[in-house]
């Protein structure tokens, strides 16, 4: 942010003003998020496309960073054992 004045590209009125609207909308798209598409997501992530895309609905996991961690680290541990009696035979 300083340095876009700093730079000469933008005056303190015009950043600031840049991160008002910005703080603004962004906590609009949060609450419409939050309140409106979340309930949807179930019957979004149900459609034709939606799973053609591969999306998924993880609202109802409390520490998604955490499941997709544990459940890699669990297939790449099966696959490796798999990759190893292959070799072995």
């Amino acid at each position: 942010m300083i340095s876009r004045v700093y730079l000469q590209y933008h005056t303190w009125k015009q950043v600031l003003s840049g991160a008002l609207v910005g703080f603004l909308f962004g906590s609009l798209w949060f609450a419409l998020t939050y309140l409106i598409f979340t309930p949807l997501f179930p019957l979004i992530a149900s459609w034709r496309i939606s799973e053609f895309l591969l999306l998924r609905d993880t609202t109802l996991i409390p520490n998604v960073l955490w499941f997709e961690y544990t459940h890699s680290r669990q297939e790449a541990r099966a696959r490796s054992r798999k990759l190893v009696s292959m070799k072995s035979q």
